[in-house]
This record gives structure tokens, sequence and C-alpha cells, in this order.
């Protein structure tokens, strides 16, 4: 995937240049503008992921992993693996969650309009994110040896979560990591490894058959999401 804008953005600031306390967040701003361009120009992605849901009510931390792809404008899939066979998935018109680790008999369907937040991240948080976000620079980390910038998101209007951070590469401005603060008080973790930028995704990748004998609800998702 030919990525020719990335090239033409000033590169990202190094740890000297983080804002000062109290002044704007530039870094932080031209970082997460730097992931949006980058991201407008890929027709599809695809990374291996590793999620961590820490789920603080009940006091317990879920771990899963798989495959997450994306094809601009609202295609999506998370297949994963552990568990083997929990999917979530847009086809363009609805957001499928099937999670037969826990129901084998349910779908649950939403319209892609009113998709649950937080999911589908590409399109959530790096599509036109100055309007949607206040973005407060978080310093510099390394993910898995790349220096990455983190972004501090607090949604400028209703959310399915109360903020987000995301951990972009300082080099080639992809999205390393992703971690979502929701209302419950669970904190969800992302991280993307191996970025494929031009991945052969087949005409069926993004079609969701319903199991045979499973049934599907139709779900509200919340504001904002």
């Amino acid at each position: 995937m030919l990525v020719v804008a990335a090239t033409l953005l000033p590169p990202p600031p190094t740890a000297a240049q983080q804002s000062a306390p109290g002044e704007p967040h530039d870094a932080a701003l031209r970082a997460l503008e730097a992931a949006a361009e980058r991201y407008s120009q890929v027709q599809a992605a695809c990374a291996n992921f590793e999620q961590v849901v820490d789920v603080r009510l009940l006091g317990r931390r879920v771990e899963s992993a798989g495959r997450v792809c994306q094809r601009r404008p609202n295609l999506f899939s998370m297949r994963f693996s552990d568990p083997d066979g929990d999917i979530v998935l847009s086809d363009g018109e609805h957001f499928w969650i099937y999670y037969p680790s826990l129901d084998t008999a349910q779908v649950v369907r939403y319209s892609v309009a009113r998709s649950p937040g937080g999911y589908d991240f590409y399109r959530e948080f790096l599509d036109d994110p100055g309007a949607k976000y206040v973005a407060r620079d978080g310093g510099v980390e390394r993910v898995d040896g790349r220096e990455c910038r983190i972004v501090e998101l607090a949604p400028r209007g209703e959310a399915a979560y109360q903020r987000a951070r995301l951990w972009l590469d300082a080099e080639d401005h992809l999205v390393r990591r992703l971690e979502l603060h929701q209302e419950n008080g669970s904190v969800r973790t992302l991280s993307l490894r191996n970025p494929d930028l031009a991945p052969s995704l087949g005409p069926d990748f993004f079609t969701f058959r319903v199991p045979e004998g499973a049934r599907v609800m139709d779900a509200p998702s919340r504001p904002g999401g």
C-alpha cells in the first residue's frame, strides 16, 4: 500500500520536544494528525493483536489474541484465535458480534451507523480526530522496541468510554497500542504487532454468516458509539 502523504508531514516530535505543562499539547496533536493522514491513504490493513481486559468490578483479567483487519471505509474484522472462533465483524451495513466461547446460540447485531464504540479504532480515533477529541501529550514510551508518542484522548461529546490512550509509532505513525477506559471502570488494552498495509483479503472476508441454530439480537448502541 503506497502512503505518499505521510512523507510530506513534519516528523513526529522527540521526547525533548514534548510540550511543557500548561502549554498547548502540540506534540500530541501533530502525532495524531500524522497517524490520521497515514491511515487515510491506506485502503486496507491487518495486524496481529493481543488484548487484555481488566474488569475491575469483578477483579478479573481476560486475555485474548487474534488478527484484526480493516478496509476503508467501514469494513472491519476482529477474528480471535484465543478464544478460537470469537469474532467481531462489520460488513459495511451491520456490525456483528459473536462470542461462541460464551454463548454459541447468540449473535448481537448493530447498524454500522450506531456501532459499539472502540472496536473499529481506525475509524473511531483517526477519522477527523481533532473534531471528536481533546488530545493531550502523554510522553514517549517504547513498544516492542519502537519509540511511540502516547496521545491521551478525551471525547468532546458523548461516547461509550471515558477516555483513551494511543501509542503512535514515531517513525511510521502506525498505532502500536490502544487503551480504552470504559464507563464501568474496565480497561481494555490492545497491542498490535506485525502490521500489513497490503493484505490479501478475499471477497467474502468481511461477510458474516449466522451459525446454524444461533439467534440474532438487534441491540442499540450507546450514544457516540
